[in-house]
């Protein structure tokens, strides 16, 4: 089943936090965890590798935390995803260089799973932090299917 895992779900929810937020002051991963119930240092080692994915960027000292590094509407789901999963893949292979399937050369659904994995991807692409944090996700059913 595809499922996002907690590290996924707690990043989307820091980040949506830090969209919806008024202030520019940075917030520090010990509030935040704290407001979301959520293992503090989980979140901490979350915002590190957001941080290396160029989502947020620290502020360091007394009242130092994290903030977004670009504006929400610049961010999105997709790329927060794969900061933390690495690629979005419904298949562990797509090129025989990846694959060491025997059915490779004769697969039936590698084709439809790839266009299934483009049109995921290009849906999560599609939501961004603005998106997320005024609750104006459209339903996949409205989205145009390339």
């Amino acid at each position: 089943m595809l499922r996002l895992s907690k590290k996924s779900e707690y990043a989307i929810i820091a980040l949506v936090d830090l969209a919806g937020r008024q202030s520019e002051e940075p917030i520090p991963v010990k509030q935040m965890a704290e407001s979301y119930m959520i293992p503090g240092e989980l979140l901490g080692k979350i915002f590190q590798t957001l941080k290396k994915a160029g989502l947020v960027y620290s502020v360091q000292g007394t009242k130092g935390g994290y903030q977004l590094a670009r504006r929400p509407q610049e961010i999105n789901l997709s790329e927060i995803i794969e900061s933390i999963e690495g690629p979005i893949s419904l298949m562990s292979c797509f090129s025989e260089l990846d694959c060491d399937c025997l059915q490779f050369s004769s697969c039936t659904i590698k084709s439809p799973l790839q266009f299934i994995q483009s049109e995921i991807k290009n849906y999560f692409q599609q939501i961004t932090l603005d998106t997320l944090k005024d609750n104006l996700v459209k339903p996949l059913s409205q989205v145009s299917v390339m």
